[in-house]
């Protein structure tokens, strides 16, 4: 529960929130400052846990819900502030919000009886499943996470070159919108996106 990967990743969750209210109030520099540690962290946590040795069942169901998390919480402020399409940001959300009842559904399912909300939240004394992301799904985060980053990043870049970047963002946004849907049709339909723990 408590090695170096699970702790970095317990920052990027804490972080995350304040990253959300950064850009609605304007704040663009320390959106920015937040939002690369935590890009920075995601990928110094998953080094180390491959490194060292230190994969956990907790780690591989806490990472992807910590980007899940941060996506979530961007794509829901810059959709505040008009920076994102309505309907990218719709289908990023909607499949995150799928994904997220399909883990509570699997996790609850796979529990002994008497299944209880304490045997449903110690993941760490009790795991029953673990979460293994496809390629497409890792190159969806990835597009996503490059799509909203440029988007926390926009307003800097436009500022300093002087130029619009719209054009550019409305092909991105209809890529990241198409890898989301195929990618989410691959979890409910992948046989090994959950696999139950013996």
């Amino acid at each position: 529960l408590w090695t170096i990967p699970n702790i970095l990743t317990y920052t990027r969750i804490i972080t995350t929130p304040f990253i959300g209210y950064f850009i609605v109030s304007g704040d663009t520099t320390m959106a920015l400052s937040l939002f690369v540690y935590s890009s920075v962290t995601d990928f110094v946590d998953g080094f180390i846990a491959r490194r060292f040795n230190m994969k956990s069942v907790v780690g591989s169901i806490i990472d992807p819900l910590a980007d899940k998390f941060l996506m979530t919480v961007c794509t829901l402020s810059l959709a505040y502030v008009n920076s994102i399409p309505g309907l990218v940001a719709t289908v990023i959300i909607g499949r995150d919000v799928m994904l997220s009842f399909m883990s509570f559904y699997y996790r609850y399912k796979s529990l002994d009886p008497p299944r209880t909300f304490d045997k449903f939240i110690s993941i760490s004394q009790n795991p029953t499943i673990s979460v293994h992301p496809s390629l497409l799904g890792k190159v969806n985060t990835g597009l996503q996470m490059l799509y909203i980053g440029g988007l926390v990043f926009k307003p800097l870049i436009e500022t300093s070159l002087a130029l619009s970047l719209d054009s550019a963002f409305l092909g991105m946004g209809a890529v990241v919108t198409a890898t989301t849907i195929l990618s989410g049709y691959t979890y409910v339909f992948g046989k090994n996106s959950f696999k139950y723990i013996k």
